[in-house]
């Protein structure tokens, strides 16, 4: 059972209980703002739009949020961008850096910051990004408009961000004694460049990058892509690392799936139920254009 909510000038309030998939008219659902009012959910839209989803987190598995376009925000996903019940409070500075009450293991650091951003914890609370601040498992960081962030995680791994993006750290393990672990990372919105360090190489499906329309399986590679606005194509394309080398990417959703293992391999995804474009060769040169804005920011190996 699918339940519609259409965009109009005043609120809508819609009971999601028994959906299993909601859907919106529009192109303003991956920028809202997802807000947990107790068992319910409140999206709160950059142009207005206002939607509460009554009962939202009554269900054992929330429904899954989707655009008419395709593009798929999962209800495990939603949950995470909503945040707690009850948002937690800053801890003391310690040696320079806000840490979150309850704040685990840092999973890895901001090394370049351009312009304005910031990391929600899991707790709810909030701060500034700067150089050198530690990012956690669970947060979820964004970037202002003109703005960019480049990250390095504990397995040496690095990506960066570019502007107007959300991305969520949604689950980084790494053992540093046996060199093994295991990430998955979000990329709800924006221009993004990454690079895979050691938990890319303990398994094929060890380290996993997910957009609303696709999930990358990245095995020991560096990546360029966005997960782009409504209504324009996802682009994915395969990058030669810095000794020259070229790993692989599967690009996958629930219509089919396209392996890159070629410098320049490029596939375009535009919706979550449409294949994955067949791949095509781009001039590196192209590439690295397009994608100028993340691979400038992109902290070197």
């Amino acid at each position: 059972m699918d339940a519609l909510v259409r965009e109009g000038p005043s609120p809508d309030v819609i009971n999601v209980s028994g959906s299993q998939n909601i859907s919106f008219d529009g192109a303003w659902l991956l920028k809202a703002d997802f807000v947990r009012q107790g068992p319910d959910l409140l999206l709160l839209g950059e142009g207005g739009q206002k939607k509460l989803l009554v009962d939202y987190f009554n269900s054992e598995t929330p429904p899954d949020l989707q655009t008419n376009f395709g593009a798929v925000i999962s209800g495990e996903l939603a949950s995470k961008l909503a945040g707690p019940l009850a948002p937690g409070q800053f801890a003391q500075a310690t040696n320079g850096l806000e840490l979150a009450q309850g704040a685990s293991t840092p999973i890895g650091v901001i090394e370049t910051v351009a312009g304005s951003a910031e990391a929600t914890r899991a707790d709810g609370s909030k701060i500034t990004l700067k150089q050198g601040t530690e990012i956690f498992s669970g947060d979820i960081l964004e970037t202002g408009k003109g703005a960019s962030i480049g990250i390095v995680l504990e397995d040496d791994s690095t990506l960066s961000l570019a502007e107007s993006g959300r991305m969520v750290m949604d689950d980084v393990v790494f053992d540093v004694q046996s060199q093994e672990g295991n990430a998955t990372i979000s990329v709800v919105q924006g221009v993004f460049s990454f690079v895979s360090g050691q938990i890319a190489k303990t398994g094929p499906d060890a380290m996993v990058l997910k957009t609303p329309v696709a999930t990358l399986g990245i095995r020991g590679t560096k990546v360029a892509g966005s997960a782009a606005a409504e209504g324009q194509a996802n682009s994915i394309s395969l990058l030669p690392d810095s000794d020259g080398s070229v790993g692989e990417i599967s690009v996958t959703n629930g219509a089919g799936t396209v392996t890159l293992n070629q410098a320049g391999a490029t596939t375009t995804i535009t919706s979550a139920f449409q294949p994955p474009a067949p791949a095509i060769i781009v001039p590196v040169a192209q590439i690295t254009a397009k994608f100028s804005a993340a691979l400038k920011t992109l902290p070197p190996p």
